[in-house]
C-alpha cells in the first residue's frame, strides 16, 4: 500500500525516523484511515522497501474489544498471506512491537483510486472498466481462496505507477471457517460501499463483494457513490430502502453497474458474467464462442474445400460416444509452459488415417477423417494426435510443441492425475500469473469439460509477443495413473478462425492404449 502524502503523524517524521522491531526503519507516513496508519519503510535485514501497518486502538475500548482488534489484525494478515496474485497487495510478516500491532506489506508506489476521484473528478468510464477488470481479478483470486474482502472501496484501490491495479487493506476481512471475531459491536466497513444483505443481515456471501465492487466503479465514473446520505444511519437507511439514481455518466460502463447493484444477491450478476462486462466496456471485447452447430458446419466447410471431402463428421469436444466416456467432473495435468523454438524437424508420419484398434475404440470412438495438409502424429510415448503438416517440432521435457506462424500446440503427460480438475486448474492459474508470467491475464473460464474419463479447460488472454494472444488448457483423465494437457496458443484476433483445427485436434487425440 502506498500513498505520496508526507508530514507528521504520531510524534514520527521523517527526520526522525523509527526502528521497529528491531528490522523495519519508518521513513514516511503514506496513508492514515480508520483502521491505522500506514508508513514507508526499509526492510534493514533484506534492504528493500516495505509497507508497515501500525493498527491504532482507540483509547476508549474496553479489554475484549481491544483483544477483538488485535485479533482481527492477525486475520487480515493471515487473510492476505494466503494470495498470491498481482492485483493484491502482499502480507510479508506480522508482529507486536510496544503491545501494538502491525502489519508489513509490499510497497506499491501509487495514489489510490480515491485520490485520483478528489482530484480529477468523475472518470472516464472506459479507464473505469479497465481498473474495475483488475479489481475483479483480485476479488475472484480471494474467493478461490476462501477469503472476502468485506471493504472494497476507493481509498483501498491502488493505481500504481506502473499502471498496476491493486486491491490492498484486507483488514475486515473474513476466511472462511474462521469464528467473526468482530462480534463484540464494532462498526466495520464503510455504509456507502457496503453490501444491502451485509447492511440488513451482516453476511458476507462473495456477491457483497461484487456489490461493493460495483459501487465503487459507480463512485468512480459518477463522482458519487450510489448511496450518499449526510449521515451513515441515513446511507444505511436509503440502502435498505432505495434504488441507488441510475448513473449518467456511465455510458458503456452502465450495463455492469446496474448489473452488479442489484440489491437481491441471487440476482446480481457473478464474477465471470462482470467480467464479460466489463471487458465488453473496456473495448476488449473478443468475438463470442459460436454455438456447437456453426463450429461443426464451418470445420466441415472449411476442411471440406481443403481437402476435397464429401463428407466429413467433426464432434466438438466429445471424441466418443456416452458409452465410452464418463461425464464425471474433469481433472488435469501440470500446466503447460512455452518453449522456445528449435530447429528440429517434425515427425512425420503416413498422411493415412491410422488403424483403430480395439483400445482406440474404447476410449476415443472412431476416428474423423484426415484432412489434407495434416499427419497423424505418432508419439513415441504411446499417444497419437492429428497434427498439421510443416509445423516445426521441439521438446521440452515431458512435452512435445508444434508451432506455426503464431500458433501452439502443445502436448505433456504425468502418470500422478490430480483428481480434481477445476480446482487444480484454479490454483494452477493463480500460481502462474502471481509470478507473472501472463502479463495482462484476462480469464475466460475454468470449468469441466466431457472429455475421456475427467477434463477441464482454462481459457485465458493475455498479453505477449506484442499482440493479444489466446490460450486453452485442457487437462485431461484417462485413468488413474494417466493424464494429459492439451495446451492450444493463437493470436487472439485468430482465435476463431483457429477454433476448428482445436476440435479436430481434441476429436483425433489418442492417449496411450
Amino acid at each position: 500500500m502506498a500513498r505520496r502524502d508526507s508530514g507528521y503523524v504520531d510524534g514520527m517524521t521523517t527526520a526522525d525516523p523509527q526502528l521497529v522491531a528491531g528490522r523495519y526503519q519508518v521513513q514516511a507516513p503514506l496513508g492514515e484511515g480508520g483502521m491505522g496508519r500506514v508508513w514507508l519503510a526499509r526492510d534493514v535485514v533484506l534492504d528493500r522497501e516495505v509497507a508497515v501497518k501500525e493498527v491504532v486502538l482507540p483509547d476508549d475500548l474496553t479489554e475484549s474489544e481491544r483483544d477483538a482488534m488485535q485479533g482481527r489484525t492477525l486475520q487480515e494478515a493471515r487473510a492476505a498471506a494466503r494470495l498470491a496474485h498481482p492485483n493484491v497487495a502482499r502480507v510479508f510478516d506480522v508482529f507486536e512491537d510496544d503491545g501494538r500491532p502491525w502489519i508489513v506489506m509490499e510497497h506499491v508506489p501509487s495514489r489510490t483510486l480515491q485520490d485520483v476521484m478528489d482530484a480529477e473528478g468523475p472518470l472516464d468510464p472506459k479507464r473505469v472498466a479497465e481498473i474495475g477488470l483488475q479489481v475483479l481479478a483480485a476479488l475472484q483470486a480471494a474467493h478461490r481462496a476462501g477469503v472476502r474482502h468485506r471493504d472494497v472501496k476507493p481509498s483501498n484501490v491502488l493505481l500504481a505507477d506502473n499502471g498496476r491495479v491493486v486491491l490492498t487493506d484486507f483488514g475486515i476481512a473474513t476466511i472462511e471457517g474462521d469464528s467473526n471475531i468482530t462480534g463484540s459491536g464494532l462498526v466495520l466497513g464503510s455504509p456507502q460501499f457496503m453490501a444491502p444483505e451485509r447492511a440488513l443481515r451482516g453476511g458476507s456471501p462473495p456477491e457483497s463483494d461484487l456489490w461493493s465492487l460495483g459501487a465503487t466503479l459507480y463512485a468512480a465514473v459518477e463522482g458519487r457513490p450510489p448511496y450518499q446520505r449526510p449521515s451513515a444511519v441515513g446511507t444505511l437507511m436509503a440502502l435498505a430502502s432505495e434504488d441507488p439514481e441510475p448513473p449518467h455518466r456511465a455510458g458503456a460502463l452502465r450495463p455492469v453497474l446496474e448489473g452488479l447493484l442489484r440489491k437481491d444477491p441471487d440476482e446480481r450478476i457473478d464474477a465471470d458474467e462482470a467480467g464479460r462486462r466489463l471487458r465488453k466496456a473496456a473495448g476488449r471485447s473478443r468475438p463470442r464462442r459460436r454455438s456447437r452447430v456453426w463450429l461443426l458446419t464451418l470445420a466441415v466447410v472449411l476442411l471440406a474445400v481443403a481437402g476435397g471431402l464429401t463428407a466429413f463428421a467433426l464432434r466438438s469436444d466429445k471424441p466418443a460416444s456416452p458409452a465410452a466416456l464418463p461425464t464425471t467432473a474433469p481433472v488435469t495435468t501440470a500446466p503447460v509452459t512455452t518453449a522456445p523454438v528449435t530447429t528440429a524437424p517434425a515427425t512425420s508420419a503416413p498422411a493415412t488415417k491410422a488403424p483403430v484398434t480395439e483400445a482406440t475404440k474404447a476410449t476415443t470412438g472412431s476416428l474423423p477423417a484426415l484432412p489434407a495438409g495434416w499427419e497423424d502424429y505418432h508419439d513415441r510415448t504411446g499417444f497419437s494426435v492429428y497434427v498439421p503438416q510443416g509445423w516445426t517440432k521441439s521438446l521440452k521435457g515431458s512435452m512435445v510443441y508444434f508451432r506455426h506462424d503464431g500458433r501452439v500446440l502443445g502436448i505433456d503427460q504425468t502418470t500422478k492425475p490430480n483428481m480434481n480438475p477445476v480446482g487444480d486448474w484454479q490454483g494452477k492459474a493463480e500460481y502462474r500469473v502471481g509470478r507473472g508470467d501472463f502479463p495482462g491475464y484476462d480469464e475466460i473460464r475454468i470449468k469441466p469439460v466431457s472429455y475421456f474419463k475427467k477434463a477441464a479447460d482454462w481459457e485465458f488472454t493475455f498479453d505477449g509477443s506484442g499482440t493479444r494472444q489466446h490460450v486453452n488448457n485442457r487437462g485431461l483423465v484417462v485413468n488413474n495413473h494417466q493424464a494429459y494437457g492439451i495446451y492450444w496458443q493463437t493470436t487472439d484476433a485468430d482465435w476463431t478462425k483457429a477454433y476448428p483445427d482445436l476440435q479436430l485436434i481434441f476429436s483425433s487425440f489418442r492417449p496411450t492404449a
